[in-house]
């Protein structure tokens, strides 16, 4: 997908291990975010050539869409009811992973 890249907190235990895996199935284009602003440190984000970026539960919705053997859990996780759960979910342990990372990691 070259008019896309996925950034990603390398540095974060549980974000590198699991986008390795995802490197490994899919062709997308990945970039260790650990260095850039805290906006991206607080979840993954996809950012495209325009501009236009996804973010979150979003955005793990496009790498599954993408990833060998994942589309099946971007149709469910799409789902309208499962995607707030989702959201919810993910809001409360990106912040959990984000301050573990800025106050233990770094």
């Amino acid at each position: 997908m070259k008019n896309s890249k996925v950034l990603f907190n390398e540095k974060c235990g549980i974000c590198n291990f699991e986008i390795k895996h995802y490197k490994k199935r899919s062709q997308l284009e990945f970039e260790d975010c650990s260095a850039m602003d805290d906006k991206y440190l607080k979840k993954l984000h996809v950012v495209f050539e325009d501009g236009k970026e996804l973010s979150g539960v979003d955005a793990f919705i496009y790498v599954w869409e993408r990833t060998n053997g994942y589309n099946w859990l971007a149709k469910i996780v799409s789902l309208p009811v499962i995607i707030q759960l989702a959201k919810i979910s993910y809001f409360f342990l990106a912040y959990i992973l984000y301050w573990r990372y800025k106050f233990l990691v770094k």
